[in-house]
């Protein structure tokens, strides 16, 4: 299966939100999107399963163009799953009478529900009534109905909101494991280093489109990567051609022609600079984002 979008461009009146958005995913792939807030990551997902008019482009399922018509959006709907929202969920009812309602909705025949309550670890809980569920057990019941529905296509927007690190770490993994059942899924999330943990690509918008794609299997060169302020940076001597000095004093020094001692002394010093972490590696979401959206910053060499 295949999912895409070509030429897709939505209007709020006058308003422009997205502009000749053009993309391909393949089967077995999750998608990472990133984005500030309002800038139309939400209208995407919206715009694909017809929740809102499209101006012009067109949604294309293995190749199959789905259009406005009652037929379409109603097969489109079949095949693709939104992560619900916690305000649609029904206080009275339990964690489990959820699931089963999104699995008999779209997929009568998917997996056990008995299976997708243990792998989320919510024995404990899933059959009280979701107004007794704290934040995080209400996004792992989210999360949990998704599963249920096991449909081709899915949208997760903010999924891991509310989770503490353990489930963080849970949910991500769960994800490359229904990945692999053929899966493409797309999820907008705003704890970027956790994106690095299970996406394949990341999509960048920006100026209403795909500003940038990140592919992290062709990632390959790598930085010394740490934090250190503008005042202190003549205190680690001339910096390599194509150090990324970002907002927050992120920066990012190529590797490529350092040796060993000379990275871990420069290691070592970003490390006298800032108690944050310093790392070894390849530019990642975070780093990404920053360069988009907040821009590289100007230093000085000595």
């Amino acid at each position: 299966m295949s999912l895409e979008v070509k030429n897709l461009t939505i209007n709020y009146g006058t308003k422009t939100v997205l502009k000749d958005v053009n993309f391909n995913i393949p089967d077995n792939t999750i998608i990472g999107l990133v984005a500030p807030n309002g800038t139309g990551k939400t209208t995407l997902f919206n715009a694909i399963i017809r929740f809102i008019p499209i101006n012009t482009g067109e949604i294309l399922i293995d190749g199959i163009a789905y259009k406005n018509t009652t037929k379409d959006v109603k097969a489109l709907h079949n095949k693709i799953t939104f992560f619900p929202d916690q305000a649609e969920l029904y206080e009275d009812f339990s964690g489990v009478e959820h699931i089963e309602m999104y699995r008999d909705i779209w997929n009568p025949k998917s997996r056990n529900i008995d299976e997708v309550i243990r792998r989320l670890n919510m024995e404990d809980y899933v059959g009280n009534k979701v107004k007794t569920y704290s934040l995080g057990m209400r996004q792992r019941l989210c999360f949990a109905m998704m599963i249920a529905a096991d449909t081709k296509i899915m949208f997760m927007d903010e999924i891991m909101n509310g989770l503490d690190p353990v489930n963080v770490e849970l949910v991500s993994s769960v994800l490359q494991e229904i990945k692999a059942d053929g899966k493409i899924i797309i999820v907008a999330s705003h704890l970027l280093e956790n994106l690095d943990d299970y996406a394949d690509q990341i999509y960048f918008l920006n100026e209403q489109s795909i500003y940038y794609t990140y592919i992290r299997e062709e990632s390959h060169r790598d930085y010394v990567k740490g934090y250190i302020s503008k005042d202190s940076l003549k205190s680690i001597g001339p910096l390599e051609e194509g150090t990324l000095y970002l907002a927050g004093d992120r920066i990012c020094i190529p590797a490529d022609s350092m040796k060993e001692d000379e990275m871990f002394k420069m290691m070592s010093t970003l490390k006298k600079f800032s108690s944050a972490e310093v790392s070894l590696g390849a530019l990642g979401t975070h780093e990404h984002y920053l360069r988009i959206y907040k821009g590289e910053r100007s230093y000085d060499t000595v």
